[in-house]
């Protein structure tokens, strides 16, 4: 079977600066998910380093991406991305594996988030809004969140997610920008 990877990322806020730094990697993959609040900064945060909402939707278009709308994205945003869409959540399967797309400020707890995967019968939650990551195995479930590229929170640094499928095996990573492992999980 012929592997599937993709990064997840959340919570970029407009900056350019950490786009380039995990284009910079050359991490391979096939697809991009962008879980939420992709261009704008939102009212609640300072200006991320290489903030240039503009610039960030040129770059972006050119690449392999699904979106979930976060609570800073807007209509304006899906004409500057041209995208097409940007739903409130988004379902894929990987083998034996359902995963739920969203952005997780509806989600306002770890019950709330389980509640979400009993009602799609998934056992994989990927969400983002809180700016921290979060990568473990909670009631039988699955919790991804990749932290944000460009305002962390809660101490913690800059980081993306990665997601690998092959021979119907499933392994998330979380990864700084430098690209540093963090944390893994296989499945």
């Amino acid at each position: 079977m012929i592997a599937f990877k993709a990064l997840i990322l959340s919570d970029t806020h407009g900056s350019v600066t950490a786009w380039n730094m995990v284009k910079k990697m050359n991490i391979e993959y096939d697809a991009i998910y962008h879980v939420g609040d992709v261009l704008y900064h939102g009212p609640r945060n300072p200006l991320p380093e290489g903030y240039n909402p503009a610039l960030l939707a040129k770059l972006l278009k050119s690449e392999p991406i699904s979106y979930v709308r976060g609570n800073c994205d807007a209509d304006v945003d899906l004409v500057v991305l041209e995208s097409g869409e940007m739903p409130r959540i988004s379902i894929c399967t990987f083998g034996k594996h359902k995963a739920v797309f969203v952005h997780g400020d509806e989600l306002r707890n770890d019950k709330d988030r389980i509640g979400l995967l009993l009602k799609h019968c998934a056992d994989i939650l990927i969400y983002g809004h809180s700016h921290v990551p979060r990568l473990e195995s909670l009631s039988g479930k699955i919790m991804v969140n990749p932290g944000s590229l460009s305002l962390p929170k809660n101490s913690s640094e800059a980081t993306f997610a990665t997601l690998q499928f092959e021979n119907n095996k499933l392994c998330f990573s979380i990864r700084d920008l430098h690209g540093n492992v963090l944390k893994e999980l296989n499945l």
